[in-house]
């Protein structure tokens, strides 16, 4: 039988956060302690929590207290609490700024309800959850280090620098080459990953040890 998970959520709207919770206990592995409207009354039951969830799941979009604030105020104060984004947002810099906040996944609310169980039990046992590495498989893959992609310094470096809000015109000019030569090595370091996005590239780097999340 699965462990009992504790799960804390932050939803403005009173009927998706209902629904959500109706899903994740019908799983049976599940276990809602905390809800809230927004990331500031969050913050304020999980200060007052005799015992911690968990995971959190928060929302981006949230009035009061500013979704990505919220998230690195967690990751600052209770450095253990894995935090898991359900957004309606998929635009690339919303979700590397989550997790440059401390998220440990993210996903969309348009997702299947297993996907959302599964996402859960990666972020418990792993620490992580992205869809497409998920797909891949790629958590596993980066964990042996017998098969970890050889990458080039520029590799390295580009890495690094899209887990910044930095666009690939301004990485091009902090790298001193063009755009074409970032454009090669993005290709190259999608190809030895087995992905298509700059969000799990940065998730990549992060299970690698290049990109550091406080």
């Amino acid at each position: 039988m699965e462990p009992i998970i504790s799960i804390a959520i932050a939803e403005d709207q009173e009927m998706m956060r209902k629904f959500i919770i109706e899903i994740l206990e019908g799983f049976g592995c599940f276990r809602v302690a905390i809800e809230a409207e927004h990331g500031a009354e969050l913050l304020q039951k999980l200060a007052a929590a005799e015992t911690l969830p968990d995971i959190v799941i928060t929302d981006i979009s949230m009035p009061g207290h500013d979704a990505y604030d919220a998230v690195d105020a967690i990751r600052k104060q209770w450095k253990e609490l894995k935090i898991l984004v359900l957004t309606m947002h998929k635009h690339e810099f919303a979700v590397i700024k989550m997790f440059r906040s401390g998220a440990n996944g993210y996903l969309l609310k348009n997702c299947n309800p297993k996907e959302l169980k599964n996402a859960l039990l990666s972020i418990q046992d792993t620490g992580y959850y992205f869809s497409e590495i998920a797909s891949l498989n790629l958590f596993n893959r980066v964990k042996d280090s017998n098969i970890i992609p050889e990458l080039t310094a520029k590799e390295i470096q580009l890495i690094k620098l899209c887990h910044t809000d930095l666009t690939y015109k301004q990485i091009a000019k902090k790298m001193g080459v063009s755009e074409n030569t970032v454009a090669g090595y993005r290709v190259s370091a999608f190809r030895k990953f087995g992905i298509t996005s700059r969000t799990a590239l940065v998730v990549c780097g992060i299970q690698m040890g290049l990109i550091f999340v406080d």
